[in-house]
């Protein structure tokens, strides 16, 4: 009988992505545990025999690709010849058509990739002659000079990766197996042949106008500028024209965009255009070189950004429907983005469907948050560069390898100078200023220049002067564009240097001051314009090489510094395996830059670490300015530059440690302001009250080893000043804001209207619990909040009526159809048992004259509440997340804590006990309180008591125990407050499934909170009554007389402290000591005969079997009143 042929799952021979392979395969030959397969050089894979060859079972692969396999060696292999098609093993057989079908399948694939990643290599336009142009600049001309070079260069590769197993595929073509030697031969002529024909095609593209050059045209030509302008001089003034026209045009670009996106809705028509520019140039014209220009010559502005509107809503409409149709949610930010800031322009025949877009990015979880703070009425109004996201569009550009500065030159010479070029008489100039004076808003400098439409007396002086000024400012720029060796002296080519002449390392801010002054003074001085070049041309570098630069160092960290051979070994073979990864399976580097970079480890090597050595010194000078008074953005910009400079540098570790403590410092100090604006007290009104509260409770922090803010409270002047400073801006911030908006005028209109005060009264009233108590004199004249109070007082009495009734709901809030009938039934108990305060929420409103009923208001409310629990559902299980971790970490502190305060408390041999409520259990007939709770861990009732003798003093160990055992009841009573308000969170579980997990986690860590084990205390009161009997006299009479003695005892209030959570729920803790003596009341005649003397207390108590506590019982029990 034939075996049967194994079954063959067909899903797993699937194609393989890249490198990557998985099939179905026969084995070979055993090894152990592992079988070999040999393709015939194809591929080389193993495989563990995890499984046991049986019938139906099916082994996978994962294998990789011989990088050097060619085209022409998979179509030759021969499957009869050269693949094994033997048994797998004696168990079963699988026949050979299958397998012959799988493996050819696979051959086919192989091809394929290897086929795509031999056209990508091609299809980067670099070929092995302009790697030779890059390596051997002009010494390809000779052969002897191109030998030595290529074997210099060679030599140095191989030390970087002696196999040239990692290289890119064009170097190993040149130096596996001294292949150099024949290279040179002939290459002059290629070399020189390339040059030749692509000087045609870049005088074509240098000879254009920003308006009529194509991003292809910039990067084909920048391309071939990079590799050829060494090997062929002549190309360099071109290279550098067309860099000088690319570098602008992106630049405009984002000028357009920021002007796109400023002047949003305002676009319809021209003149509504220029009355908004007119508006926002004052601010907006600083922000860069080419906004500035937009804001000179506005009318010309509008016309070009109606324009590119048009392109722009045509452009995004073809996106969206786009995605729409095939839907992919990594478009989702960028388009959603570009809706919410263009949308407003587009006609309306021509809308893009971005509601559309938004609810089907929602899905996916994904939404669009505009830029800008969020809305605090305590703040400043948001500026209109935080309103466009103007910091967002230039992080993006610097990916782009454009670096925009500010715009750094606002004086009246260079705006004139801007104005008439190289005509600078004075006729000419009053001419020109006499035409813009009609407009004197569109530049600060011009409003001294002007006097209504014509020239003021400063404008007449400046004109006559200007000649002067001019010379003056272009002498003073030359010695700065010389040091930076910006101007070819020389002239070797008209002045222009060619791309790896030009100075590397400018700073931002150099390069932002420099190209300010070419924007006004490039034609006006002598040389300008070439000088210019240079200038836009090196930080056009800066900013590309930045980019490149920066992804290599972020993976050769810790490699950045050094000077050994070892050193230099070691950064070169991970320099080469980093650009492998950077190359990863497209077969392309994502920058040309990386490839120039990846093709010279030595060079790189020198590059990178002086590029890293530069970006310190710059960031040393920065730090030095900030680094001791940050504010909020100097943290984020320092801070991320710390980050990826320190780990090579010991010259920034300790500016960037002080940088790193000053704004952990003004981060915590936020924090602190956040929790006592929460209590809603007055501890921010002034500097004394801070001071001493802060005092207080740093005193309490520390005690209870809390060190959240132990680094303010280290500096509690300081920080009160900053936050009282803080607080009293913000007040005047928010009265100025409250009047500006006529939000109380705006409250008491809709008074009744509790769905409008809902979308309002959120985003106010809230800080006027927390701003009013602080700011009196602001914000009670006037009586701005309370009025604003008062007019949100509906809304919140609904709210908190809403709340309660979603408790009584709860797991029917998931879906309307449950909560519906749960809502009718809970209604009609409502009504049966005459509460009305919940039972208006299920009537109907008399006002709306019969246009719901009651079943239609029920319907809404319910919506209403199942939209508000699904809103919390989406954030809740974040949140919880976070605090059930904190609660977790905290919880394990308490129980450290607890663990000294109970080791304290033995060995101070104090006694705690837990005192009722009910009365004191009177031996003579007294009855125990039935309404005592015999919980311990409510710890409702707890009082710290010291009993003994009122002269014996107090150890420093008891103290110690004393104040251990106060915290951490403290501290229990704060976290049981936690678990309070987590599982009043978590009471949705059952409508929100999402919580589950988080709440069975939050759940578990609060049972495992327990208390100090304090044992119930029992008070007796004994009415001791003892006769004693003494003879009298020689009759020896005996006489008898009665002494009762009745225990009591004496209490003093020690100390009172206050707990306050941010909940707003108070708890008071009351440490109380008492003393406990006898003494004799209502005396009865003594048997001397004298008279009942004064009740005095006794001079101490004796008990016996106490002796290890020095005759004293020492008890605590601690009140706590929530």
């Amino acid at each position: 009988m034939d075996k049967p042929t194994p079954r063959i799952n067909a899903s797993l021979c699937e194609r393989f992505v890249d490198q990557t392979v998985r099939m179905i395969v026969k084995v070979k030959k055993l090894k152990g545990d592992t079988a070999l397969v040999d393709c015939s050089g194809l591929l080389e894979v193993h495989l563990n025999r995890d499984s046991n060859f049986i019938e139906g079972n099916t082994f996978e692969i994962i294998g990789k690709i011989n990088p050097d396999l060619s085209i022409n060696v998979l179509t030759s292999i021969n499957f009869g010849k050269d693949i094994d098609f033997g048994a797998v093993d004696s168990v079963v057989e699988i026949s050979h058509k299958i397998y012959l079908l799988i493996l050819q399948d696979l051959i086919q694939t192989v091809a394929r990739t290897v086929k795509r990643r031999a056209q990508a290599a091609q299809n980067d336009g670099i070929d092995e002659e302009h790697i030779f142009a890059l390596i051997l600049k002009e010494d390809y001309k000779e052969e002897k000079n191109c030998k030595e070079k290529l074997k210099e260069y060679c030599d140095s590769l191989k030390e970087a990766d002696k196999k040239l197993e990692n290289v890119d595929l064009k170097l190993k073509g040149i130096c596996d197996n001294a292949k150099y030697e024949t290279k040179c031969t002939g290459l002059k002529d290629k070399i020189t042949k390339k040059c030749t024909e692509f000087k045609g095609k870049l005088g074509t593209a240098a000879g254009k106008t920003i308006s009529t050059l194509t991003d292809d045209d910039c990067k084909e030509n920048e391309q071939q500028c990079l590799f050829l302008e060494g090997a062929c001089p002549d190309l360099t003034e071109n290279c550098s024209k067309l860099r000088n026209l690319c570098y602008q045009k992106k630049r405009e670009k984002i000028a357009n965009e920021v002007l796109l996106r400023a002047l949003r809705s305002d676009l319809n028509k021209s003149e509504i255009c220029e009355k908004k520019l007119k508006e926002i140039c004052p601010g907006l014209g600083r922000e860069s070189n080419e906004l500035t220009q937009s804001c000179l010559n506005q009318k010309e502005t509008c016309e070009k950004i109606i324009a590119e509107k048009g392109k722009k809503c045509k452009a995004l409409e073809t996106s969206v429907t786009t995605v729409l149709g095939s839907f992919k949610k990594e478009e989702c930010l960028s388009l959603l983005e570009q809706c919410y800031f263009y949308v407003g322009n587009c006609e309306e025949e021509h809308p893009p469907d971005c509601d559309k877009l938004e609810e089907r990015c929602r899905k996916e979880n994904i939404a669009y948050i505009p830029p800008g703070p969020p809305f605090d009425p305590t703040r400043p109004a948001t500026s209109l560069a935080e309103d466009i996201g103007l910091e967002g569009l230039y992080r993006g550009a610097e990916k782009e390898g454009i670096v925009i500065g500010g715009q750094r030159v606002r004086d009246a010479t260079a705006l004139l100078a801007f104005w008439l070029k190289k005509k600078h008489e004075k006729d000419e100039c009053e001419k020109i200023l006499k035409e813009h004076c009609k407009d004197p808003h569109k530049h600060e400098a011009l409003e001294n220049l002007c006097n209504g439409n014509d020239l003021s007396e400063n404008g007449k002086t400046k004109c006559a002067e200007l000649e002067k000024d001019i010379n003056k400012t272009c002498t003073n720029l030359t010695p700065t564009i010389l040091k930076n060796n910006l101007y070819d002296e020389k002239n070797t080519h008209n002045g222009i240097f060619g791309w790896g002449e030009l100075p590397t390392f400018l700073s931002s801010e150099e390069c932002a001051r420099l190209e300010s002054y070419c924007l006004y003074f490039e034609k006006s001085c002598h040389d300008g314009e070439k000088a210019c070049m240079n200038v836009r041309a090196a930080c056009y570098k800066r900013g590309l090489d930045a980019r490149a630069n920066s992804m290599l160092q972020r993976e050769m960290r810790g490699l950045l510094h050094g000077s050994n051979e070892t050193w230099r070994k070691e950064f070169q073979e991970k320099l080469v395996k980093v650009c492998g990864e950077l190359k990863g399976n497209k077969g392309t580097f994502p920058y040309d830059e990386l490839l120039v970079l990846c093709v010279q480890p030595l060079k790189a090597l020198r590059l990178l670490t002086h590029d890293h050595q530069m970006r310190t010194v710059f960031l040393r000078e920065q730090l030095d300015k900030k680094r001791d008074f940050p504010g909020d953005k100097d943290c984020k910009e320092l801070g991320r530059k710390c980050q990826e400079l320190r780990q090579d540098s010991n010259e920034i570790r300790w500016p960037c440690y002080t940088l790193e403590q000053q704004c952990e410092r003004l981060g915590t100090t936020e924090l602190l302001k956040a929790l006592l604006l929460s209590e809603h007290k007055d501890t921010l009104k002034d500097y004394a009250g801070c001071e001493k509260y802060l005092k207080e409770k740093c005193n309490l922090w520390a005690r209870r080893g809390d060190g959240r803010f132990s680094l303010v409270c280290a500096f509690q002047n300081a920080t009160c000043k900053l936050m009282v400073d803080d607080v009293q801006s913000r007040c005047n911030v928010f009265e100025k804001n409250i009047k500006t908006s006529e939000i109380v005028n705006f409250l008491k209109n809709i008074t009744k209207e509790i769905t409008s005060l809902g979308r309002i009264c959120p985003f106010w009233y809230p800080y006027c619990n927390k701003y009013e108590p602080n700011c009196p004199g602001v914000l009670k004249k006037d009586e701005l909040c309370v009025n604003l109070k008062k007019y949100c007082e509906p809304f919140y009495t609904r709210k908190a009526l809403e709340d309660a009734l979603k408790v009584e709901l709860r797991g029917k809030l998931g879906d309307k159809n449950e909560c519906i009938p749960a809502l009718q039934s809970y209604c009609t108990i409502l009504e049966n048992v005459k509460n009305a305060s919940i039972s208006n929420l299920c009537k109907a409103n008399t006002k709306d004259n019969g246009q719901k009923d009651d079943n239609q208001v029920r319907k809404e409310l319910c919506q209403k509440l199942v939209a508000e629990v699904k809103q919390q559902c989406a954030i809740l299980p974040a949140e919880l997340e976070q605090l059930a971790e904190d609660l977790k970490k905290d919880l394990e502190k308490f129980n450290e804590l607890k663990k000294q305060a109970e080791k304290a408390i033995k060995d101070s041999n104090l006694v705690l006990s837990l005192a009722k409520t009910g009365g004191d259990n009177a031996e003579n007939g007294g009855k125990k309180d039935a309404a005592v709770n015999r919980d311990k861990d409510t710890m409702k009732h707890v009082k710290i008591v010291r009993r003994g003798a009122k002269d014996v003093p107090v150890t420093e160990l008891e103290a110690r125990a004393l104040d251990l055992a106060a915290d951490v009841l403290a501290k229990y009573v704060e976290l049981r407050e936690r678990c309070t308000r987590l599982n009043s969170d978590c009471g949705i579980r059952k409508d929100c499934k999402e919580i589950e997990e988080v709440c069975k986690n939050i759940d578990k860590t609060c049972s495992g909170l327990k208390p100090l084990d304090i044992k119930s205390q029992e008070i007796v009161t004994q009415n001791v009554t003892t006769t004693t009997t003494k003879t009298v006299g020689p009759e020896g009479k005996t006489i008898e007389e009665l002494c009762k003695s009745i225990k009591t005892t004496d209490t003093w209030v020690t100390k009172t402290s206050t707990h306050t959570s941010t909940s707003t729920s108070t708890s008071t803790t009351t440490s109380t000591v008492t003393l406990t003596s006898t003494r004799r009341c209502k005396p009865t005649k003594c048997t001397t005969g004298d008279e009942a003397g004064d009740v005095t207390p006794s001079g101490g108590l004796r008990i016996t079997g106490w002796s290890v506590m020095k005759g004293v019982l020492l008890g605590m029990v601690i009140s706590v009143m929530i």
